[in-house]
């Protein structure tokens, strides 16, 4: 049987990914700092991932491992520890002989006007970006050298039910749930493209499960971009006025809150177009994304019913 770790299990996107491996029958270890109760299907196993023996037991006799980890939305942060999770996870995969499915965001590829595709240069123009680039070069650098073998799944920014570190989720969802209008970024005329958590982890299952996917980059089923707007009408469906926070409310904003800060470097991503192409993925594995309008609903839906 295939053994199947999950690393960051309580994490939004593990918790999808769990979900959609569970519906394919396959037996799931799930690894967090905190883990929750196991259940039939689902081990959960207490590890962090900073620690390289930690790190190396959770991963023992895994056949595939999931690296879906969040870490807070703070350069420093990021710089601090995603190197160290990254390499203790690649040490662990190559000792157990697992094949590591690395779950990553589009950071790596900066400005560019063009639709992205798995194809896109990585030529990042922020500070975050030029570090999710390193740990692209770590992941390479494993593979050429240690044999390690590794597939990339990259999504746009997401959204979905509790996806909390959601920018849309907090901006648009969270605030039409408590009745205030729903806000977009800078410039809600841009198209920009948003995958669903349910399809990520959905996504991810399928690289790690299905041999076609192995050794290459995927981007994750994700519809075609809407405008801002679109967005906003979807979320308000018409009875909350909607509106666009600017640069100066996101820096006002930034003297209080530190992921308003952190968001600035990243405006480019909300003042051109971001457009993300996953059409090689869905041809290939015969797989369609979930309509805005589905995805928003049932978002709208988890938020209402939240304790």
């Amino acid at each position: 049987m295939t053994t199947h770790v999950v690393l960051g299990g309580n994490g939004v996107v593990g918790r999808e990914t769990i979900a959609a491996l569970r519906a394919g029958d396959h037996e799931v270890r799930a690894v967090s700092r905190t883990p929750s109760r196991s259940e039939p299907g689902i081990t959960r196993v207490a590890a962090d991932l900073r620690d390289a023996t930690s790190a190396t037991d959770a991963l023992r006799g895994a056949d595939v491992a999931y690296l879906t980890v969040g870490l807070p939305y703070s350069t420093t942060v990021w710089r601090r520890d995603w190197p160290v999770i990254v390499r203790n996870a690649i040490d662990g995969c190559l000792a157990a002989g697992a094949h590591l499915v690395y779950f990553d965001n589009v950071y790596a590829y900066g400005r560019t006007d063009a639709p992205m595709t798995a194809s896109t240069p990585i030529r990042p123009t922020s500070r975050k970006g030029a570090l999710r680039a390193e740990l692209l070069r770590m992941l390479d650098a494993a593979r050429d050298e240690h044999g390690l073998e590794v597939t990339v799944g990259r999504s746009a920014d997401f959204y979905g039910p509790g996806a909390a570190t959601s920018a849309f989720n907090l901006f648009a969802i969270d605030r039409a749930d408590a009745g205030k209008p729903p806000m977009w970024l800078f410039d809600a005329n841009q198209p920009h493209s948003m995958t669903y958590t349910p399809d990520v982890g959905a996504g991810l299952a399928v690289l790690g499960t299905d041999d076609r996917a192995r050794g290459l980059t995927w981007h994750l089923p994700t519809a075609p971009a809407l405008t801002g707007e679109q967005y906003l009408a979807l979320v308000s469906g018409g009875r909350l006025a909607h509106r666009t926070m600017s640069h100066g409310m996101m820096r006002l904003g930034g003297l209080f809150a530190s992921t308003a800060r952190e968001t600035l470097e990243m405006d480019y991503q909300y003042t051109s177009p971001y457009r993300f192409d996953s059409t090689a993925f869905e041809r290939t594995f015969d797989v369609a994304p979930t309509p805005y309008t589905e995805g928003i609903a049932r978002s709208l839906g988890y938020a209402a019913a939240k304790v």
